[in-house]
């Protein structure tokens, strides 16, 4: 089994560059907020909406090629990598033409799906989605060359390249908006970090693997079902996960109005930042699992699940119980300013709590996936998030025209649907495929993690009603507060037995040198 020592040195390198993301969010969203109006973000977080779905187009093959690639470097099966790439490009090549035609009739449909766009934005539009489906393509296919650095666990090059990208990105958006370049300058500043990312991906990937390959194109019978046949359900797993991502901003800017499009992309917007810090453990373990996976070696999977839930549990639910009781406050301090006023603020916490409530099953839900999936069990891994997307869509639908509960009900939507459809039914099935009780896995993993969120939510409540948070510096006496009251419950409840006592060990034998010296 790979060292713990590897897998948290590549989970801190994702984190690190995620981090570094996370801060530019910080400081850029406001800006942002500020320059444009409500109208035009709200278009704006429509266009990156429909362009997400437009992703659904790779059909599954970018991270089929992932899984393919990881597999036969598992095997020692260079050949197998080889084709696997250069079929992978020979599909984006086909799908490419697909997408451009698809972001062309969306342009042209926009004003039908969105009757309450002004007319003035309709040209605009129609010109950004073809321009925006064609950085979809740059990014696929860095996609393919970034799939082959994380396979060589080589996670630090591909980090350091999405934060060479993150500045350019960045310097960009803030050069175009400040321009008065709007819209136009967000998509452009977006095609020149996506090309850009192609290029640094395919010269990093190709240090690391000499071998590397892109042309000739591979049109291979057996290679394309071999990538389809694990694809198609990734693809229909992927159409179900951008469905409960979403679907929300679609629901609200046609049911609701697209101004308050804005209000929920800011309680949605350090959700879904936040996200990648759970599912980049995931990725850092997936290559691992799947090689364990190959080699039939199932005892080490179990080892790899375990861990990989606890630490989900131990940095996921500080963050997700921080942001429902933190929502508030934080927006506050964040994006209150003319033209954002309180009740925007109210409107985008209570998203941000109902959304962060929802991410709480995912911190057990994603590790037994990612085992299914390096398993071949993505039939019933797409079967699974199809009936959780239609019924996210069912119930947000349901809230905002039944009940007229608004933003909070498109959001309560995602909590439901999750509960009713994913809580129990995935942790289940995998325990009968890794022929593991179920009351072991719930008593092992998930107790410890119930009893601590409790203890926490106790605390965060008790902190708010003793010390009200009155500007910044309050605010990051509370994180702090609250973060060294966690660390309590982590070493206590959370971290496994021989990890404690090797953490504690550790302790003592630096406090032992300290007293010697």
């Amino acid at each position: 089994m790979p060292s713990r020592r590897k897998f948290l040195r590549n989970l801190a390198i994702n984190w690190g560059g995620h981090i570094a993301s996370l801060v530019v969010m910080f400081f850029l969203s406001p800006y942002v907020v500020g320059k444009l109006d409500a109208v035009s973000y709200g278009i704006w977080s429509l266009l990156t909406v429909l362009i997400g779905y437009m992703g659904i187009f790779d059909i599954g093959v970018r991270s089929s090629v992932g899984r393919h690639i990881a597999l036969f470097l598992g095997k020692k099966d260079q050949t197998g990598v080889d084709e696997t790439i250069r079929a992978g490009f020979a599909i984006f090549t086909l799908t490419g033409g697909l997408i451009l035609l698809v972001g062309v009739v969306l342009g042209w449909c926009f004003p039908i799906f969105f009757r309450n766009v002004p007319a003035e934005y309709y040209d605009t539009v129609r010109l950004l989605l073809p321009f925006m489906a064609v950085n979809l393509w740059f990014s696929a296919v860095a996609a393919i060359y970034s799939n082959v650095l994380t396979a060589h666990d080589r996670f630090d090059v591909a980090r350091s390249i999405d934060l060479c990208v993150l500045l350019i990105r960045t310097a960009a958006t803030v050069y175009a908006l400040y321009s008065g370049w709007a819209l136009w300058g967000l998509a452009g500043a977006l095609a020149l970090a996506n090309f850009s990312s192609l290029v640094f991906n395919r010269i990093g990937a190709g240090r690391i693997y000499p071998a590397l390959r892109s042309f000739p194109l591979l049109f291979s019978r057996s290679r394309f079902k071999e990538l389809f046949g694990y694809g198609f359900y990734a693809f229909i797993s992927n159409v179900a996960f951008k469905v409960i991502g979403q679907s929300d901003l679609v629901i609200v800017g046609a049911f609701l109005s697209v101004a308050s499009v804005r209000e929920y992309s800011v309680g949605a917007m350090l959700i879904y930042y936040s996200a990648p810090f759970i599912s980049m453990i995931g990725m850092t373990y997936f290559p691992s699992v799947q090689k364990k996976v190959a080699a039939q070696d199932f005892c080490e999977v179990k080892k790899l699940l375990n861990s990989q839930i606890r630490i989900s549990l131990s940095f996921g639910l500080l963050v997700y119980l921080g942001l429902v009781f933190y929502a508030q406050p934080f927006i506050r301090l964040w994006m209150l300013q003319d033209g954002f006023d309180l009740h925007s603020v109210t409107m985008a916490a209570s998203v941000m709590a109902v959304l962060a409530l929802s991410k709480i099953p995912t911190l057990y839900l994603l590790p037994c996936i990612n085992v299914l999936s390096a398993m071949g069990h993505v039939r019933f891994t797409a079967k699974r998030a199809v009936v959780e997307a239609v019924m996210n869509v069912v119930f947000s639908l349901l809230f905002v025209m039944l009940f007229n509960i608004g933003l909070v009900g498109v959001a309560a939507g995602t909590l439901t649907a999750r509960l009713l459809i994913s809580a129990v039914a995935v942790p289940y099935y995998l325990c009968r495929k890794l022929d593991t009780p179920l009351a072991g896995f719930v008593y092992g993993n998930l107790l410890p993690g119930a009893f601590a969120a409790v203890l926490f939510s106790l605390y965060c409540l008790l902190l708010q009603n003793l010390w009200p948070i009155e500007g910044w510096l309050s605010f990051w006496e509370h994180v702090g507060s609250a973060i060294l009251f966690w660390c309590l419950i982590l070493l206590t409840i959370l971290l496994p037995h021989e990890d404690r006592t090797r953490l504690l060990k550790k302790v003592k034998k630096t406090v032992s040198i300290k007293d010697a010296v």
